[in-house]
């Protein structure tokens, strides 16, 4: 009679040990990836929330950097015209992760416009790839349109975390807390960071655009993926609009004129916000967090004469979530109330104790 010690064990089954061994161990990576990679709550690339929302039921998109991020209110947005909107831009946002934003967003929402906030025309990302890629792709799901940038655009450390989330963030064990375990939620505010920072200004101030623009092929790259952008949003139906947001630092009148020249030999229109500043009804005093992003109350005023102005294409089966729509209405309108109330009440303080002094 054989031993089953002495029966040897067929490759067939060892190839399906080995296969089921790599699935366990991938399966597990991505888990403990997914629990030690920072939540992102807000300054742009909220990637988790973002794929919270209802397939196909964002009518409206907003890319870019934290020019967009911190000016486009999607809350205010909604109370003036009724239209869902989502801010998926990200930190110094390169005009290449804007294409790729773009792509994977539209695998779970259809949008009938997108806003392409692009100042990032003028960034040098070349200068320092790891700054300007590492938090807009850190965050995106482990997609192509992750992959593609990061081996395109970065090396050494950076592209190791990217590639494999494990790598950058394994040594996190120590700090995780209870949220770190738990699933994000939808985002009570729709991409949009608040700031209430209130600093006054003067005088408006030139953007410093880097000498090295042109000369390493930026600006070029920057347009050819543009051009990408338009290709996209033709192919999808979708309208897009180039704009620049109101701002007190703005690139020259020289650079100015030339990317409106390039946009233009493309068949886009750029819109600049700061066009109509003051229609606008901007305070220079009151309504900046900083010389480049509007705080809450600039942030409103902006979102409110856009959302006025904004039309959207009719979607006769579309229609949004009141409920998760007013809600976020209300969440934004309570931190304003609070904030404005806040600074009332210490402007009241700062009255008596000057009285008193």
């Amino acid at each position: 009679m054989k031993n089953n010690r002495d029966s040897a064990i067929s490759p067939k089954a060892e190839l399906c040990g080995l296969l089921c061994l790599l699935l366990a161990l991938g399966l597990f990576c991505m888990g403990a990836a997914r629990i030690l990679t920072p939540k992102r709550l807000g300054y742009g690339a909220t990637w988790e929330m973002f794929l919270c929302e209802e397939p196909d039921s964002v009518d409206v998109l907003f890319f870019g950097s934290s020019l967009a991020y911190c000016d486009i209110v999607p809350a205010v947005i909604y109370e003036e015209s009724g239209i869902p909107t989502y801010v998926m831009a990200g930190p110094d946002q390169p005009m290449p992760a804007t294409y790729y934003y773009l792509r994977e967003c539209c695998k779970t929402q259809s949008p009938d416009t997108v806003f392409i906030e692009c100042t990032g025309l003028v960034f040098d990302w070349k200068s320092d790839p790891a700054h300007f890629y590492n938090p807009n792709l850190t965050f995106m799901p482990l997609s192509e349109n992750r992959v593609i940038p990061a081996v395109k655009y970065t090396e050494g450390e950076t592209l190791a975390g990217l590639l494999f989330p494990l790598y950058a963030y394994h040594s996190r064990w120590e700090d995780l807390e209870a949220m770190d375990v738990q699933p994000l939620g939808a985002d009570p505010l729709a991409g949009y960071t608040y700031l209430e920072k209130i600093c006054p200004l003067e005088d408006f101030v030139p953007y410093a655009v880097s000498d090295t623009l042109e000369e390493n092929g930026v600006y070029a790259e920057n347009l050819a993926y543009v051009q990408k952008i338009l290709d996209f949003c033709n192919e999808r139906g979708i309208r897009p609009v180039f704009y620049m947001a109101p701002s007190v630092i703005r690139v020259t009148p020289c650079w100015k004129d030339r990317i409106v020249g390039d946009l233009a030999d493309m068949g886009i229109e750029l819109v600049d916000f700061n066009e109509q500043f003051d229609e606008l009804n901007l305070d220079m005093q009151t309504d900046f967090y900083d010389r480049l992003h509007l705080n809450c109350r600039g942030a409103e005023k902006f979102s409110r004469w856009l959302g006025s102005r904004l039309t959207a294409r009719e979607t006769p089966d579309r229609s949004p979530d009141e409920g998760l729509w007013q809600e976020r209405v209300d969440c934004f309108y309570e931190r304003l109330e609070e904030t404005l109330a806040a600074e009332s009440k210490y402007k009241d303080d700062s009255t008596a104790k000057a009285e008193v002094d």
